[in-house]
């Protein structure tokens, strides 16, 4: 645990007069100790005594806990700075008042206090650069994935560049942070993976050959899609696009829930010109309105 200064004795002074004088009850220091962190026990065993005795006895216990113990101090500190006021039944109200604001005067000097607006504009920049840190890490990223993308155009070996898209694709699934499952099969079916967005499942197939993808290659995915539940949609990713009459032959069917990406509107993602997520949403609603299953991206 990192150290911990010690709080001035004057600081502690004025700590122990707020204890006496701005509070009532014994049972108010006993909530403000607790909350600030001190044992049930390590109040109990001077309860007996006045409050400016239990203060000072159970100060001393925590000298003597190091770093831990100089920390709950500080927590004390700032809860009797930071009363309202005194007890409406305390022994003397005005007392009470000023022995809260000399703590908050010598706290202050102490630097043991934050103002609450300083506080407020340092968790705004903190949050502010943290956001900022997740949105360069974000760009970073997808610029890898981007180069590795673009690499692949010049893989010979069609099995790797396969293998390498599936990857790709992975990673920039989960860069999105949509839920995704990878490949698997069931007794039926050989899936190149799954991702859940706005509360449906798409079957994902990814092809990278040089032919478009024909009816065919389409009603197979959705020969898949059609065995489970309306929630289930198809996500074909086709790097070489599709042949117009399969895409004609989808848009013609009120039954149709497949949505079609190509090599083009990839690179449009991975250009970090449109987040996947939106992307796949403006796709399904051109499919919804329009009764468009190929909506290029490069069109928006």
């Amino acid at each position: 645990m990192a150290l911990v200064d010690a709080v001035p004795f004057p600081v502690f002074e004025a700590a122990v007069r707020v204890a006496g004088e701005a509070l009532h009850y014994k049972d108010s220091l006993k909530q403000i100790m607790r909350n600030s962190g001190v044992s049930d026990n390590g109040y109990a065993r001077y309860s007996d005594l006045s409050k400016y005795q239990i203060f000072r006895n159970v100060w001393d216990d925590l000298n003597n806990d190091g770093s831990r113990g100089r920390t709950v101090q500080r927590n004390l500190i700032d809860s009797l700075a930071n009363l309202d006021g005194p007890h409406s039944k305390a022994p003397d109200p005005a007392a009470g008042r000023r022995a809260i604001d000399d703590l908050c005067r010598l706290a202050t000097q102490a630097k043991l206090l934050v103002d609450p607006e300083d506080l407020a504009r340092q968790k705004r920049r903190s949050a502010a650069a943290a956001v900022a840190q997740q949105v360069s890490a974000k760009r970073d990223e997808l610029n890898s994935l981007n180069q590795t993308f673009r690499a692949l155009h010049a893989e010979p070996d069609k099995q790797r560049r396969g293998y390498a898209l599936e990857k790709l694709l992975t990673a920039l699934f989960r860069l999105e942070e949509l839920e995704y499952h990878g490949s698997y099969k069931t007794e039926t079916d050989q899936i190149d993976g799954a991702l859940t967005l706005d509360a449906f499942t798409y079957l994902i197939e990814a092809r990278w050959r040089k032919a478009p993808a024909a009816d065919a290659d389409l009603g197979g995915l959705a020969h898949k899609v059609e065995r489970r539940i309306d929630a289930t949609r198809g996500l074909f990713i086709s790097m070489a696009g599709f042949r117009k009459e399969a895409v004609d032959l989808f848009r013609l069917s009120r039954d149709n829930r497949l949505v079609l990406v190509d090599g083009a509107d990839l690179q449009w993602i991975l250009d970090g010109r449109m987040d996947l997520s939106e992307a796949l949403r403006e796709k399904v609603r051109a499919a919804s309105i329009q009764g468009e299953p190929f909506l290029s991206l490069l069109t928006l």
